[in-house]
């Protein structure tokens, strides 16, 4: 499919393909903006968003200054190690309580990158309890990532929030909770940390008490804290610091299992589209959940330019959260150059896309799901399949820190993708990132400045080391993360 254009569309595409998704997409995304606005988090704490946006106001009058206010305040504060032990012996205690551990559930985060990443958590607890019942409730329209993971026992697709939870999420998980009666629930979810919510007899251990430890990890630049790696490093010291037995060993990231459909429909659009197999392709992930994680266009559109100077072709992923921004990058291109991008339909399910990341020879995006489909490990579910996993995923950071979800296999503080190709990540100038902006989701930032200065030459120079000779990357490789 190509945007269509009056001038310089392909030969044989209908000029309306553009008019006729650009139609259908503002209705979806008019009813995605009302049902955002009704789920707003009425049960969640006003405390905090208070102070998040406290702290917004702040960088925004004194970005410099604000920054390193909340650095010098939160980093030591939390990251005291005083409150670090406290926290674990307030853990141990919990596990020490359980009698038993033969059914456990693991609740992500509704969005999904989370779904895919708090899988480690999953395969943590597999690992020292191999015959128990692992349940994991996501998000509906990422469970067709995680079915199949033979670690998981059941996946529920319960959660329908966009950006936060809906009273009906909430009612599903308390329904799912009360009805199988779980030895533990594990908690990475910080929408869901109210006990009041669930059985007073309901055992919980909550993910959110890992963040003393990567405060520590940030203020003295140590450690891995990348969430997928600490999801299951978390609980790896809780239970052998408690007397349990690990049973496994080589845990090396998570994976995405995909269905044959998914895989199919992925290699049907390559074929529709004609796209060269002899030469790269480079796959721009143009959109992202959060204003503050989104790359600016300028930069983007410099990024499609210096790629379309290689002989390659480009799959120009497409936007939803910010519809517009897939349309800009395709109208800045000349007719030649369009004959060598390819935007992906909007009507392509997630599972396919996923699917289609794996055709990448390099995979760029900002902090988004995406990303974590792009870097996660490429299953076929039926094993009728084998994908490649050798996708150089690249990690564009703006607002969030980026050692906890970005990737990069050349520093040893990163978590390396889960490819067998490099991964990198760059990180974008801001006068005013701070470590609250962990927590996009309740910023208010009125001018986003998290991407001030972006070196696109260098993300380009590097794109074309690796392509010249993916074999013998002149990247080099960290030490393992796990």
């Amino acid at each position: 499919m190509k945007f269509a254009s009056t001038a310089t569309e392909r030969p044989g595409l209908k000029k309306d393909v553009w008019r006729h998704f650009s139609g259908v997409t503002t209705v979806f995304f008019q009813k995605r903006a009302a049902a955002k606005k009704a789920e707003e988090p009425g049960f969640q704490n006003k405390v905090p968003r208070f102070l998040f946006h406290l702290t917004s106001v702040l960088t925004y009058w004194f970005p410099r200054f604000g920054a390193g206010l909340l650095n010098a305040v939160v980093l030591p504060v939390l990251g005291h190690r005083l409150v670090i032990r406290a926290v674990v012996r307030n853990n141990s205690r919990i596990v020490k309580s359980l009698r038993r551990v033969t059914r456990i559930l693991v609740i992500p985060d509704i969005h999904i990158g989370d779904a895919i990443m708090m899988q480690g958590a999953v395969q943590a607890f597999r690992d020292f309890f191999p015959a128990a019942r692992i349940d994991y409730v996501v998000k509906k329209s990422a469970a067709g990532l995680i079915i199949g993971n033979p670690s998981i026992t059941h996946v529920y697709p319960r959660f329908t929030g966009t950006a936060f939870p809906t009273a009906g999420d909430i009612q599903s998980l308390q329904e799912l909770v009360a009805e199988n009666h779980y030895d533990l629930c594990f908690n990475t979810s910080s929408f869901f940390e109210d006990a009041s919510l669930f059985p007073k007899d309901q055992v919980f251990l909550n993910f959110m008490t890992v963040a003393p430890r990567l405060m520590r990890n940030e203020l003295d630049r140590s450690g891995n804290n990348h969430f997928l790696h600490q999801s299951y490093s978390f609980l790896e010291r809780l239970l052998v610091g408690n007397g349990f037995t690990k049973q496994a060993q080589g845990f090396s990231g998570v994976p995405i299992t995909l269905s044959d459909e998914a895989i199919l429909q992925a290699g049907a659009f390559l074929e529709m589209e004609k796209i060269p197999a002899n030469k790269p392709i480079l796959f721009l992930n143009p959109d992202t959940a959060s204003p503050y994680t989104l790359i600016p266009f300028e930069y983007q559109a410099r990024i499609l330019k210096e790629w379309l100077k290689t002989d390659c072709s480009v799959l120009l992923g497409a936007s939803f959260t910010h519809p517009e921004m897939s349309e800009k990058l395709w109208d800045i291109l000349s007719r030649d150059e369009k004959n060598r991008v390819f935007p992906t339909p909007h009507g392509l399910p997630m599972e396919a896309y996923a699917a289609l990341t794996d055709s990448a020879d390099v995979f760029l995006s900002g902090d988004t799901g995406p990303l974590h489909m792009a870097a996660a490990r490429k299953v076929s579910r039926s094993g009728n399949f084998k994908f490649r996993n050798k996708t150089f995923v690249i990690s564009v950071f703006g607002a969030t820190p980026s050692r906890m979800s970005g990737y990069d296999s050349t520093d040893p503080l990163y978590l390396s993708a889960n490819q067998d190709a490099p991964s990198k990540t760059y990180v974008s100038e801001s006068p005013c990132r701070n470590i609250t902006c962990v927590n996009k989701m309740l910023k208010t930032c009125k001018t986003p400045r998290c991407f001030e200065v972006l070196d696109v030459e260098r993300i380009a120079v590097d794109i074309q080391s690796y392509l010249r000779n993916p074999l013998r990357s002149a990247f080099p490789k960290a030490e393992p993360s796990f």
